[in-house]
């Protein structure tokens, strides 16, 4: 069983980023808006690629008190980023960046409302899980080759949201 934590900059960085509110801030219109800049950083130009940004919707799950794993996919020519939009929820389940994923260490953050991340190009990642019907906003590579190698899980294994 893995225990989902919590996402700060610090425990995300072997993966990517944490995408939120950082140190670039200004006032804008007039006072009433605080504008963070550079939140994110893509990396999507190899071979040809443009950033695409898409909504991913996902359906009910039901109120899983576990979420089990099936596979991992990694892209090798692009960043990933995902931002649960609303007061939605998602989970990053990590499985660091050799040749295969490495299902012995299996790391899974709770990306809050608020929060996103960039996942670096290579690492591997569970295809998305949302706590609940969600809409993600998901910024990624697209060309006219596809860049998403999936491997089903050896082994079985769970995720398992940290007590409220």
């Amino acid at each position: 069983m893995i225990l989902a934590q919590a996402l700060t900059h610090e425990a995300f960085a072997a993966y990517g980023a944490l995408i939120a509110p950082g140190q670039s801030e200004r006032d804008i219109n007039f006072g009433t808006t605080r504008r963070y800049d550079d939140v994110a950083s893509l990396d999507v130009d190899d071979e040809g690629g443009r950033a695409c940004v898409a909504i991913f919707r996902t359906q009910a799950q039901g109120d899983a008190a576990a979420y089990p794993l099936c596979a991992f996919e990694r892209h090798r020519l692009g960043s990933q980023s995902f931002i649960p939009l609303g007061a939605s929820r998602c989970l990053a389940v990590l499985a660091g960046d050799g040749e295969r994923p490495d299902e012995s260490a299996i790391a899974a953050f709770v990306i809050g409302p608020g929060q996103g991340v960039t996942l670096r190009r290579g690492v591997w990642h569970h295809p998305l899980i949302t706590l609940g019907a969600a809409d993600v906003l998901v910024i990624e590579r697209a060309a006219a080759q596809v860049d998403c190698e999936v491997v089903m899980m050896a082994t079985q294994a769970q995720v398992k949201l940290p007590a409220a």
